[in-house]
């Protein structure tokens, strides 16, 4: 284990033996992917049907005494494939700053076979009460943003919308503090290492949460890999209709602005639907130029996956009974007409034991090829989502 980790560990143990637990939890989860993904025949690029078994365990410890809070989550798992070689979300994936001090090995043992065992430790940290706050330290969770599904705001590690474990969010080694304002407002400030602690994989913010007229508001400013970032948000009602609005201005290296809004209606007790504008000016409404952005602070650092500029992202979700629930997206890019869709449904076996499926389908013109170009510029994505084979998933998941 790092010598952070570790450290930190020390402290926390150290520091119990001289304390009074009031409780200890202990729970987590068992889960198994089941993945089938479409063979891949695009030129040179040959790839037969591949399957794949994801499981996935989650142990988690929480601590409570007067005033302290002990969290320590960790993550492993047993992946296998049919092929050595395969394919993951995308053809190209930029190497995302993990906002992490040091870290212990992402996999035990070699990873150049079949089946591989992930890991990660997801959660170690403690919360200090005060009368004026809290004060937590160490690896834990930071989100920030109002809109739904793509966060202007949100920078350290969001999710790619194709991603399947989602259910928690990655940690980060953070020292922060939150001070409620009223009832339903929060000052929350916060320093966030990343690797060695040097400031260009490192950053701080201020985030304020406050309330006015029935209306939630967000502000934000932020400093994150010799970049800066403002922003804003409000999520409030239009008449029968939810609303949201977000957006980030980042300047720097990179200057861009991002936005997202929305709007969302139940129609019934059991049928809810949205719909997400997102404006992403890091992007390049040319495909071509797609490959080029991954050099680019934005998606290195500042947590951009999407690659066009203009997207429109309609959801519905539907309880068709007590037991089972369906859900239904689609992310466009509206730039080069490429199409992710998901369905995915999900059924309660009992109350701690779920079944889910899920089919993911995409569209879009398919890799460039181009003799004329050096190697590396050679193969070209002639769009963001045509590339991408299609897949079906079966998942079981167990609580404890």
């Amino acid at each position: 284990m790092c010598r952070f980790l570790a450290s930190l560990l020390l402290v926390c143990l150290s520091t119990l033996s001289y304390q009074a637990l009031a409780q200890v939890n202990f729970s987590g989860y068992l889960k198994n992917f089941t993945i089938a993904q479409d063979a891949i025949d695009s030129g040179p690029i040959q790839f037969d049907r591949n399957y794949r078994m994801q499981n996935i365990g989650r142990f988690m410890v929480d601590a409570f005494n007067e005033n302290q809070v002990w969290q320590l989550h960790y993550e492993v798992g047993l992946d296998s494939t049919n092929e050595l070689q395969t394919i993951g979300q995308s053809f190209f994936v930029p190497e995302r700053n993990s906002y992490r001090l040091t870290d212990i090995d992402s996999r035990i043992g070699p990873d150049d076979r079949k089946t591989v065992a992930p890991q990660n430790l997801d959660r170690l940290n403690v919360q200090l009460q005060f009368d004026s706050g809290d004060l937590t330290i160490g690896r834990q969770a930071i989100t920030f943003g109002s809109a739904r599904i793509i966060n202007p705001t949100d920078v350290f590690l969001p999710y790619d919308v194709r991603a399947l474990n989602t259910e928690y969010r990655i940690g980060v080694d953070a020292l922060r503090f939150q001070k409620p304002l009223g009832q339903l407002g929060e000052v929350d400030v916060g320093v966030i290492l990343g690797e060695d602690g040097k400031a260009e994989n490192s950053a701080g913010f201020l985030q304020l949460l406050t309330n006015a007229a029935g209306n939630d508001y967000q502000f934000t400013a932020m400093r994150f890999a010799d970049q800066n970032l403002v922003g804003a948000g409000i999520q409030s009602a239009l008449g029968v209709l939810g609303f949201w609005l977000e957006a980030a201005y980042v300047s720097g290296d990179d200057d861009y602005t991002r936005a997202s809004i929305g709007l969302d209606y139940a129609f019934n007790e059991r049928v809810f639907g949205m719909v997400e504008y997102h404006f992403n000016e890091a992007g390049a409404k040319d495909s071509g130029d797609y490959v080029e952005l991954f050099d680019d602070k934005a998606y290195t650092a500042g947590g951009v996956f999407l690659l066009g500029q203009n997207y429109l992202i309609p959801a519905v979700t539907w309880q068709a009974s007590a037991l089972l629930g369906l859900s239904f997206q689609s992310l466009v890019n509206l730039d080069d007409d490429s199409v992710f869709f998901s369905i995915n449904g999900d059924y309660s076996l009992s109350d701690n034991l779920y079944m889910g499926m899920g089919f993911y389908h995409f569209a879009g013109d398919e890799l460039d090829f181009s003799t004329n170009l050096p190697p590396p510029q050679q193969i070209q994505l002639g769009s963001e989502y045509g590339s991408n084979p299609d897949s079906l998933y079966l998942s079981i998941r167990y609580y404890f």
